[in-house]
């Protein structure tokens, strides 16, 4: 008897024929006009394969690179992703135990984006889509086997969106020193479709991913959901860049207790309820000791529009070091009686972060308004300060020429 899964890739083989086949469309070059196969990517990579950046690949529904099989992405490759919703959407996941080895250079970098987007071998960017053009993909998932403090199961979970039969979805374990592979010089753009209602796609996700994965020079550009959404594990992550995301900039669920170093959020368009930096702690009562550390960042609104610099709940614990805010017209929210506690405690705690506002006073509110003064107060004791111009904050030349923000001057 056929199982869930093989049923599920069998439907998706419907749509290409084989794990990979070619087709051909009309492609426009800077300079001449050229016929390119593409490339289609469905259903299951179970043996090491290599995509080289002479070509254009498509994921055409969920593309899932299974255990034990490493996806090397060579520098300069260009994936696009199919446009659909639900059982429909494109979306490539590594799953646990499998690798993905994506490293790009900033001259060569590897880029995620929809078929619809009119880039072309040999180019970093397009010229027909812009921040406006989000959902039109799912996004990149990887999953490992490090830790996790889930509701359902205590120590694994099923990622977001991905139905619980499908096995690939799975993610968490007993080893936070995992190692899931390494993106480096990655942009991934026009990303976040709905999955199901209100389970949407980041531009990335991590579910259980350990720190021996090698994670830095990663831009996410125009998701209509989280730019990074990090669901437990230990990963470290560096030189991130997420750029007009229409929900939270970095989400962490689930107790992730790794670590994120100069990184640069440009949050402008987003909705009142969303943030730059929106934190959960533990879930459940297994792995609940680990503390997430957030190092050298900019998390910034130019255009004031509505929006939180940060939202800070649910147990949440860890550290918020040299981070400049800017730009915002509400700024932190501590919600929920434990992660009151946590920073009352200093379990959760900003260090020598700077304001841009007239006054460090009132900075912080409270689910429990009794404790917004005293908050602030602790805030204050932090070396932290209201400042019109930052002296902290993310090295942005590290996102310059290979970024789509660079591209638009978007970097200071």
């Amino acid at each position: 008897m056929l199982n869930n899964i093989t049923i599920f890739r069998t439907l998706l083989l419907l749509v290409a024929t084989s794990v990979i086949v070619s087709s051909c469309s009309k492609d426009e070059d800077n300079n001449d006009s050229k016929t390119t196969a593409n490339v289609v990517l469905s259903g299951s990579i179970n043996a090491n394969r290599t995509l080289s950046a002479d070509t254009i690949y498509e994921l055409a529904g969920y593309v899932v690179v299974d255990s034990g099989a490493t996806l090397t992405i060579n520098e300069g490759t260009i994936i696009k992703a199919r446009e659909g919703s639900g059982a429909a959407a494109s979306a490539l996941i590594i799953a646990r135990g499998s690798k993905i080895n994506a490293v790009g250079t900033s001259a060569k970098p590897i880029i995620f984006t929809s078929v619809l987007d009119n880039i072309t071998v040999g180019q970093k960017f397009g010229t027909n889509l812009t921040k406006d053009n989000s959902s039109l993909w799912g996004g990149l998932i990887l999953l490992g086997n490090a830790k996790v403090s889930t509701t359902a199961a205590d120590t694994e979970g099923q990622i977001e969106g991905i139905p619980a039969d499908y096995t690939f979805g799975l993610y968490g374990g007993t080893n936070d020193a995992d190692n899931s592979g390494s993106l480096s010089f990655v942009s991934i753009r026009h990303s976040g479709t709905e999955l199901k209602p209100d389970q949407e796609l980041q531009g990335l996700t991590l579910g259980g991913v350990g720190s021996a994965t090698t994670i830095n020079h990663v831009e996410i550009f125009a998701s209509s959901d989280d730019g990074i959404e990090i669901f437990g594990g230990a990963a470290v992550l560096s030189d991130i860049l997420v750029v007009y995301c229409q929900d939270d900039a970095l989400d962490f669920d689930q107790n992730y207790s790794g670590s994120i170093s100069n990184f640069l959020v440009i949050h402008a368009g987003a909705s009142a309820g969303n943030a730059g930096l929106e934190i959960d702690g533990p879930e459940g009562s297994t792995y609940t000791s680990g503390k997430f550390t957030l190092n050298n960042g900019t998390v910034k609104n130019p255009s004031s529009a509505t929006g939180r610099a940060a939202t800070l709940k649910s147990a949440a614990q860890g550290t918020i070091n040299n981070v400049a805010f800017t730009g915002f017209t509400n700024w932190v929210s501590v919600e929920g009686g434990s992660a009151n506690a946590n920073f009352q405690s200093g379990e959760l705690e900003f260090t020598n972060s700077q304001f841009v506002k007239s006054s460090i006073a009132s900075t912080i509110t409270s689910s429990d308004s009794t404790l917004t003064a005293a908050l602030n107060t602790i805030l204050a004791g932090g070396s932290n300060t209201a400042v019109t111009t930052p002296t902290v904050g993310a090295t942005q030349s590290v996102f310059a020429s290979w970024t789509w923000a660079s591209n638009a001057n978007l970097l200071d």
